[in-house]
């Protein structure tokens, strides 16, 4: 099973992996706003509420994000991304993955989100709805299904990755 996710242009995916929010102090500081709070203590304290081991995962989607001419927010994003296709598989085969959870929506702040455990074939490959993302109404992927994996080490190691774009 193939799995994606967008990496900053700058970031070289191929060098250090991918690497997940307790090891990238600027991606945990995003949540500020959701929690009314800067300091880095309270922000991981609130991401691991949402479910254990949040901090050291990975989010990916299980499709390439599609824009449709839609909304402008999901094409501007794009070009500032690199998209890399990650081997499930042969992660879960060496035994890299502590746990699988799905977010499947949130409200438009992003302090209420819909997410569970899962296992391994409860992933959906169904379309995503790519239309739903709207700068407007402050929905993007808090309106995509998508999944976070949960590494034991905070990282999706070089080997498990394919540079796609």
């Amino acid at each position: 099973m193939k799995l994606y996710h967008y990496l900053p242009k700058e970031v070289p995916p191929l060098r250090d992996g991918i690497l997940s929010l307790s090891l990238l102090p600027a991606e945990m500081a995003k949540y500020s706003q959701r929690i009314g709070s800067d300091d880095p203590k309270r922000i991981r304290d609130w991401l691991e509420q949402t479910f254990p081991g949040r901090c050291r995962a990975v989010p990916v989607l299980t499709e390439p994000v599609r824009w449709q001419g839609n909304d402008p927010m999901l094409q501007e994003w794009l070009a500032h991304k690199t998209l890399v296709e990650i081997d499930l598989d042969a992660l879960l085969a060496d035994h890299l993955i502590e746990s699988i959870w799905c977010k499947d929506g949130s409200d438009t702040d992003g302090t209420h989100e819909e997410i569970g455990r899962i296992q391994t074939d409860e992933i959906d490959f169904s379309p995503l709805p790519w239309h739903l993302c709207s700068q407007e109404k402050r929905m993007f992927f808090g309106a995509i299904r998508h999944y976070f994996l949960v590494m034991k080490n905070g990282v999706i190691p070089p080997k498990y990755i394919k540079k796609i774009r």
